[in-house]
């Protein structure tokens, strides 16, 4: 079976389900935007990047991203609402993250346009870092010194 069969299989195979992520994180990011969310908002947030593991897990073309989206997962499990409301800056690197994988998801499997998964990759994974870091300072938990947020000149 040739290489362009299989990723058009894999694609029809997630089309779908990845039209109803894709609403639902559109959904999560404007509820999230607004101020307007609950606990509730943030475990169906859990479980959408579950199910965006899943379908990356799936296929051996995207496999290698899949660990990035459970770890997401279970960062925002751990996130309180009260302490989002609090901080505007967190939600706003939060949506940006939420937007970032939602227009992702919809080129690959919806849009078919190929882009570098490996750019892709990258970047999700600096994104949620700083969302990490953001969020831990603004809790108070990190170091005056590398709170994140510097960007240091050579």
């Amino acid at each position: 079976m040739s290489h362009e069969l299989v990723t058009e299989e894999f694609l029809d195979t997630y089309e779908g389900e990845v039209m109803f992520l894709s609403q639902d994180l559109e959904e999560l990011e404007k509820s999230l935007q607004s101020g307007v969310f609950t606990r509730e908002s943030l475990d169906l947030l859990t479980n959408n990047m579950i199910d965006v593991h899943d379908v990356f897990l799936s296929s051996q073309y995207t496999q290698h991203i899949a660990p990035i989206f459970k770890d997401f997962s279970e960062f925002i499990a751990s996130m309180s609402v009260e302490r989002l409301l609090e901080h505007k800056n967190s939600i706003s690197y939060l949506c940006a993250i939420i937007l970032d994988i939602n227009t992702y998801i919809e080129q690959y499997f919806i849009g078919r346009v190929f882009s570098n998964v490996y750019l892709f990759q990258d970047s999700l994974k600096n994104s949620i870092e700083f969302l990490k870091t953001s969020y831990k300072c603004e809790e108070g938990a990190c170091e005056e010194e590398d709170d994140g947020s510097e960007i240091l000149f050579l």
